[in-house]
């Protein structure tokens, strides 16, 4: 079979030209509409051998959520793979209506009443994997996929018994267990005889086990009701429970616990993947792993531990997840997780960040804003980000796309619009002189080539900053639709009174310059389109720090050394006198706990901005392309902004 697979991996080449054949991560980075490609590829399959390969291949696919939950994951990629067997389906029956050979599979879907039945029926058996710790929510799973499959039938008579999926989908802990060999010996550190040699013994129990698995899931496949299955499920039952006896007690020792064992192992559920899902480890791992993993501060989690994670500086739960799914994976798997956005700039996710850069040959990483609307609906407004990686080493890519705003109207068409810029030198915040080692921007291929030119010459804003005194130039510290920076600080006045009030100082913080020009370049730069999409580009989105205004790429010193007299510099102080004296003209106020807060309107002072980002794209050497780019990204991004 896996020579088969391999076979038919080399073939699956969908798109190439004259100069270069696309290989399935290079599809992936072009956002190409990958079901679509592989329908069209499947309907003109040569003949009944190349059908037969596409539906093995299609039926040996595994496919885990380990953090199961209801298994909406599951029932997606229920969705994404009917429609692939129904083309090879459909295939076979146009040969057979040829008078052609037809493939064998076509002859067993015809012992069923209703060959949709059929077919999901084998998408849920051979494909489709679950964990959870919850002990309701695999239950809740099964039960989606047993509506699915009921819904295939128009007759009572047709209904067949449903499949046991007890085998599929799972309770368990996916933090505690041993998933083989190499996890017991890379993150738990056994090294003992005793324990060397009773995992080998687990090893053995589960192979058998796993021949046992097949047969049993075969039968309940070719099942219509005539058989009983009772007896070899009990069967299969008991080789499970004396493999997971065995696997448990020795990791209760391999971990050194001092609590009861019999209470340790409830309270831990500990799960361990190649006893659970022997088949699936003759490959070593599931082909693809899919989730969405829980979101909890790790300090809550008070019920189990878990040991000998490279992510456990981490302070949210989905960050160990995402590790530990990452190893369930075998050499050529895919993966496909949605986290919050945090993964991609926090400081405290800096471990998950190099685990992952170390830990998959490609990935590509799209984030999502939560306004105007979000990808989880009710409650669960979150920023996040989705990860999709390649375990193989066959390509290095790393991409990107900006984080995307969207209105409900546009929802339908989010991911369609996705663009991906690869990140050919891992630009980092920090080589400009800022916080994490490790922030991947959210930038597409635009945002990336507004800035390439700019970040080759390596200069920052930072290097124009003094410790302290000098010329101050002010920063709100959150932002959404602009940055607001200035000199002068916005008014706040008693909404009774009249009279100014004073706030408190962590919603603004100030800049110190070396000079006044250096000071009023630099509210120019980040007033205007250049500093929000840089702030878009390494920003969460919400917050306004100083270390990423510091490390705004334009060379602001060197602008303000110019010669006096330079007609560009003499302009561009005259257009940032004129803004500062504007500025206090168009004030937009917002009532708090009986205090207006006033901000400065900078969409009333567009007028000056833009002039002030053409004559600061010609001073750094942009063209009119990056300037035109910066400009219809920023308005994209401003929805709905109608002051």
């Amino acid at each position: 079979m896996v020579h088969r697979r391999e076979r038919y991996r080399r073939q699956f080449t969908l798109l190439s030209d004259a100069q270069h054949d696309w290989s399935i991560d290079d599809a992936i980075t072009e956002n190409l509409a990958l079901p679509g490609l592989l329908r069209d590829y499947l309907s003109q399959l040569a003949d009944a051998a190349e059908c037969e390969t596409a539906f093995e291949v299609l039926q040996s696919l595994t496919v885990c959520d380990p953090t199961v939950g209801s298994g909406a994951f599951l029932f997606a990629a229920l969705d994404v793979l009917e429609p692939l067997y129904a083309e090879v389906l459909a295939r076979a029956e146009e040969f057979e209506a040829g008078g052609e050979p037809v493939p064998g599979f076509l002859a067993k879907s015809r012992t069923h009443p209703s060959s949709r039945y059929w077919l999901i029926k084998t998408i849920c058996l051979h494909n489709l994997f679950g964990v959870d710790l919850m002990q309701e929510a695999p239950e809740i799973a099964k039960l989606r996929l047993f509506l699915k499959l009921a819904a295939q039938i128009d007759r009572v008579e047709d209904l067949e018994p449903l499949p046991d999926l007890d085998f599929n989908i799972k309770c368990g802990n996916l933090l505690v267990g041993i998933a083989d060999d190499t996890d017991a010996t890379e993150r738990l550190f056994s090294q003992r005889l005793d324990h060397v040699a009773q995992l080998q013994q687990v090893k053995d129990t589960s192979k058998q086990i796993a021949d046992a698995f097949d047969d049993y899931i075969a039968a309940e496949a070719a099942d219509t009701g005539q058989l009983d299955h009772t007896g070899p499920k009990q069967k299969l039952n008991a080789k499970l429970q004396e493999a997971r006896n065995l696997a448990d007690k020795l990791l209760h020792d391999m971990r050194d616990e001092t609590d009861d064992f019999e209470a340790w192992r409830r309270s831990h559920q500990p799960f361990h993947w190649f006893v659970e899902f022997p088949s699936v480890w003759r490959n070593r791992g599931f082909d693809v792993v899919i989730g969405n993993p829980p979101y909890i501060k790790k300090s809550l989690v008070t019920d189990y531990t878990w040991v000998g994670y490279k992510t456990e500086k981490c302070p949210d739960l989905y960050a160990v997840c995402m590790e530990r799914a990452t190893t369930l994976l075998n050499a050529h798997g895919r993966f496909a997780m949605i986290v919050m956005h945090s993964l991609c700039f926090s400081r405290h996710f800096t471990q998950l960040r190099e685990y992952i850069d170390q830990r998959f040959g490609a990935y590509w990483v799209s984030s999502y804003s939560r306004i105007p609307d979000a990808l989880f609906g009710g409650s669960v407004r979150v920023r996040n980000s989705i990860l999709i990686a390649h375990s193989s080493e066959e390509s290095a890519q790393r991409a990107m796309t900006r984080c995307m705003r969207w209105t409900a109207a546009g929802r339908n068409q989010l991911f369609d619009l996705l663009e991906y810029g690869v990140v050919h030198k891992r630009t980092h915040v920090t080589t400009l002189g800022t916080g994490s080692p490790s922030q991947w921007p959210f930038q597409d291929r635009s945002v990336r080539s507004i800035f390439e030119k700019m970040l080759r010459a390596e200069t920052s804003l930072g290097a124009a900053l003094a410790k302290d005194g000098g010329h101050l130039l002010g920063f709100k510290t959150t932002a959404q639709y602009m940055l607001g920076v200035f000199v002068s600080l916005p008014p706040t006045v008693d909404a009774v009174t009249g009279q100014r009030a004073r706030v408190g100082s962590k919603r603004h913080q100030w800049l110190h310059f070396i000079d006044p020009a250096t000071r009023d370049l630099s509210l120019l730069a980040l007033s205007g389109r250049w500093g929000y999409i840089w702030w878009l580009m390494y920003g969460d989105e919400f917050d306004v720090t100083r270390s990423t205004l510091a490390a705004f790429p334009g060379d602001i010193e060197g602008l303000a050394k110019r010669t006096p007299g330079d007609m560009e510099l003499v302009i561009l102080l005259d257009l940032s006198r004129t803004l500062q004296d504007e500025m206090p003209e168009h004030l937009a106020w917002k009532l708090n706990a009986g205090v207006n807060v006033g901000r400065y309107n900078m969409l009333k002072l567009r007028h000056i901005t833009d002039r002030a980002d053409w004559l600061l794209a010609r001073a750094w050497g942009l063209d009119e392309t990056a300037f035109e780019a910066a400009g219809n990204l920023r308005d994209r991004m401003v929805f709905g902004n109608k002051e």
